[in-house]
């Protein structure tokens, strides 16, 4: 789901996908160029038929509800779910 968030709303033409192991852990990382968001709290992104850019999601299609998955997903799982915007770019960390 990241990933292919990553690729939808991206508006640069590069994604960055990192799998590493952080302690006993495992984390997923994905960074994308979004400088049409607002800087702010990004724990709305997970709240479910949020949509962020209403006039590039009638290109790509979706239902709002991604993220929301992967969040419940994860804690499901006892994990962390995280997203941060830092200039142009939003990183979306998963950790289980």
């Amino acid at each position: 789901l990241f990933v292919d968030n990553a690729l939808k709303y991206s508006d640069g033409d590069t994604v960055w996908v990192a799998l590493e192991t952080v302690g006993t852990k495992i984390q997923l990382t994905v960074k994308n160029r979004a400088s049409f968001m607002e800087s702010g709290n990004c724990d709305v992104l997970f709240e479910r038929f949020y949509r962020s850019d209403r006039s590039r999601n009638s290109e790509t299609g979706g239902s709002g509800v991604g993220l929301s998955v992967a969040q419940a997903i994860v804690v499901a799982h006892k994990g962390k779910i995280t997203a941060k915007k830092e200039g142009d770019y939003i990183m979306f960390t998963a950790t289980l």
